[in-house]
């Protein structure tokens, strides 16, 4: 049996938990993120979400990509591609 997707009521720190992880990623990124936004449900307020916080980062050049998969490895992150969405990288 798969585990179960667990939904939680909307949490008012989801917002202060991205920014907190923002800063981490944007100090390993330096000018190389063009962006980095809060995306998901975890992002709409009052909405009831999963208790994981999704993450986009849009680079400055995709010719970065190495090198920010490398910075990201070293905070915890793991690359895993386009997951099969084309020109998603």
């Amino acid at each position: 049996m798969a585990n179960p997707v667990i939904v939680l009521d909307y949490d008012p720190n989801w917002p202060e938990l991205f920014r907190s992880l923002r800063k981490r990623i944007a100090d390993a990124l330096g000018n190389m993120a063009a962006a980095i936004e809060h995306v998901g449900s975890t992002a709409v307020p009052d909405l009831p979400a999963k208790p994981i916080i999704d993450i986009d980062v849009l680079l400055a050049s995709e010719t970065m990509l190495p090198t920010a998969v490398e910075r990201l490895a070293s905070l915890g992150y793991i690359h895993q591609g386009n997951l099969g969405i084309a020109e998603r990288e």
